[in-house]
């Protein structure tokens, strides 16, 4: 079995859904924080690309999150997080898709208005520059976020799991994705300090529509996330 190491981000729901899969495949592997801004231009030089996180699995360099997830479930089938049905594994990717795609980086968008408007520097423009951020942008990525949080809140108040009856990449990584929209799992799930958690969430999290959905992802996390999410150690 090769030797892994992530690169990681800690509160990064990317970060998150590739620490989730690993363990959920009962794989050992270390940890490596990455530091934005000051740690990009090693990032590129290192691995040739400008996002975590990065997996090593001994001299092969996996990254993204989702070539990460891939590499996991084919070097590790079991126990499996895609259904083998055809269709049933369509449906599963295309909600990873949905998540990693359009709901976190569109939540992203939101979160970088967050911090201009909190005056977070460099933080701020540097994420701006970075995903292209502009106010007309953000406000289009709002009006499409709003619309598909409640969609999704209506369906998983139906049923706890989005494909089939039961627990798939497609509700692991969903329940990573939301939280730059709901911010993170609260702490008893999820550790992290005051300061962070206040960065994460859109403004309209707290609509009444939308507790279903966050009922949904902290529920998914006691029953299957396997204890609570804590930083690497120092």
């Amino acid at each position: 079995m090769p030797r892994l190491v992530l690169l990681e981000l800690y509160p990064s729901p990317f970060s998150e859904r590739v620490r989730w899969v690993l363990e959920a495949k009962g794989l050992s592997y270390a940890r490596r924080a990455y530091q934005p801004i000051a740690g990009e231009d090693e990032l590129v030089r290192t691995t040739g690309y400008r996002t975590v996180p990065v997996l090593f699995a001994d001299d092969t360099v996996v990254g993204d999150s989702n070539a990460a997830v891939e590499w996991a479930e084919d070097a590790h089938p079991s126990p499996a997080l895609l259904p083998a049905d055809p269709r049933a594994r369509l449906q599963v990717r295309t909600f990873e898709a949905l998540a990693t795609e359009m709901l976190a980086p569109y939540a992203r968008l939101v979160m970088i208005g967050h911090f201009k408007a909190m005056r977070i520097q460099p933080l701020a423009d540097h994420f701006a520059q970075k995903y292209c951020w502009t106010e007309a942008i953000q406000a289009r990525a709002d009006e499409t976020l709003r619309a598909t949080a409640r969609d999704l809140a209506a369906t998983l108040a139906q049923s706890p799991y989005l494909v089939g009856g039961g627990f798939t990449r497609a509700d692991l990584t969903l329940a990573c994705m939301l939280t730059p929209l709901l911010g993170p799992p609260p702490d008893e799930l999820f550790e992290l300090d005051a300061g962070y958690r206040s960065m994460f969430g859109a403004p309209f999290a707290s609509d009444a529509s939308l507790a279903p959905l966050r009922t949904w992802r902290d529920d998914t996390y006691r029953r299957h996330r396997g204890g609570r999410v804590v930083p690497a150690a120092a």
